[in-house]
């Protein structure tokens, strides 16, 4: 059988103080995008390296915000589970949706600039009024212009971020089937973010923050009675 680890206070504590590090950045992070449409929050939980250190990693909540009306018809939300499809930078992106615009080119495009995909590419509109359907289907002047893309990630898959709103698709892409979108034009989703809940989080791991370091010191000074004290010739 492998020999246990040895237990040092001094690692331990120090992997305890990278463990509230890190909680305290996910958490502010949360706070600072309290009110940003469509943002999800993380959460951190500790995962035991060898049975004894905490080591921080987080997971994305998506579960649905707060919907509002704001009869804006480039705004879009989607209400359950989903997402849209944009084409970003580095390849395509999901996102949640949020308040889109027309672009130069007649795109719809995010905040960002990134056009919103349809089943034919990026969508493009003439002047005039446009409608989009819960399933995303996109008319205009009584005709189908496209339909947007929307998928879902396979349960238990935690999607890597990128900013605070978009999401890397996994390598298993699944496509929504129609009957089970529920796509809301004219509508924007809040954050999930609860400030009460994240400013209660807050205090909680300053406190446990300041106790790891107090541990650390009440350490160091056993280290320092050890070495010059006991350790003393006689």
């Amino acid at each position: 059988m492998p020999n246990p680890p040895t237990i040092n206070g001094m690692n331990s504590a120090a992997h305890a103080l990278r463990y509230w590090e890190r909680k305290q950045d996910v958490v502010a992070n949360n706070l600072a995008n309290v009110s940003t449409d469509g943002f999800k929050a993380q959460h951190v939980f500790g995962k035991l390296i060898d049975g004894m250190s905490p080591l921080a990693q987080a997971t994305s909540d998506l579960s649905t915000g707060t919907l509002h009306d704001t009869g804006n018809p480039n705004d879009l939300a989607i209400r359950g589970d989903g997402f849209l499809v944009v084409k970003g930078e580095n390849g395509e992106r999901y996102t949640r949706g949020g308040s889109f615009h027309i672009d130069d080119k007649k795109q719809l495009v995010d905040a960002d600039g990134l056009p919103l995909l349809g089943e034919k590419g990026p969508i493009k509109l003439a002047d005039g009024p446009f409608s989009i359907g819960k399933d995303g289907e996109v008319t205009q002047s009584g005709s189908v212009v496209d339909k947007l893309r929307m998928e879902s990630a396979p349960k238990g898959t935690e999607l890597e971020r990128e900013g605070n709103s978009l999401w890397v698709p996994p390598a298993t892409r699944s496509v929504m089937k129609p009957e089970t979108r529920d796509l809301r034009q004219g509508v924007l989703e809040e954050s999930n973010v609860n400030s009460i809940t994240s400013m209660i989080d807050m205090v909680a791991i300053q406190r446990s923050f300041s106790a790891v370091q107090k541990s650390i010191q009440e350490l160091d000074k056993s280290n320092q009675t050890i070495t010059t004290d006991i350790a003393r010739p006689l």
